[in-house]
């Protein structure tokens, strides 16, 4: 099983201490790491962390957070139907369809603490814009007012398949 300080050692091999608000290990050996908010050219350090972390024997999940500010009205009401529009603006550059209609959503949950979760896939394990999209999902949630923080977490379980494409895309792409 992973621990808490083996994560430490990797997260501190990749950016500044000064960046690192917390590192959480369950049960499992999934690992939750949350880092500050203005962590320099954040796209490669996620990238670099999402990969040497799940490296390490005995890891699960990894999910990797950043702190927020509450962006706009702290009482806006955030509901799942508002998210999922929000995230019709994150396109597939490869496929050109947005992630909600691909079917990429698997999960979404606005929690009281104004977090937003968000558990969905990718259409191809190595499809190489992982991150890309990753990043685009948690921004777009987190331009929604009032959301606290976003914790997006990827799993290939079960597979996409075309299936999971929305009906109205399906007559538009064919696929019946």
């Amino acid at each position: 099983m992973v621990t808490k300080e083996e994560v430490k050692n990797v997260v501190e091999g990749i950016i500044d201490i000064k960046f690192l608000k917390s590192i959480d290990v369950d049960g499992d050996g999934n690992v939750s790491v949350t880092l500050a908010e203005d962590v320099p050219d954040i796209d490669n350090v996620l990238i670099k962390l999402h990969t040497e972390l799940t490296k390490l024997n005995g890891v699960g999940t990894v999910t990797i957070n950043r702190e927020r500010r509450i962006s706009g009205d702290e009482n806006a009401e955030i509901t799942k139907e508002l998210v999922l529009e929000k995230l019709k603006e994150v396109i597939d550059p490869e496929i050109g369809i947005d992630v909600v209609n691909l079917g990429l959503i698997y999960e979404l949950e606005v929690r009281q603490d104004r977090t937003v979760y968000v558990k969905m896939t990718m259409t191809t394990p190595g499809c190489p814009l992982t991150m890309w999209i990753l990043r685009a999902v948690e921004d777009k949630v987190l331009e929604i007012p009032g959301v606290k923080d976003a914790e997006i977490e990827l799993t290939f379980d079960p597979p996409w398949t075309p299936d999971m494409v929305s009906e109205e895309y399906k007559k538009k792409l064919g696929l019946y």
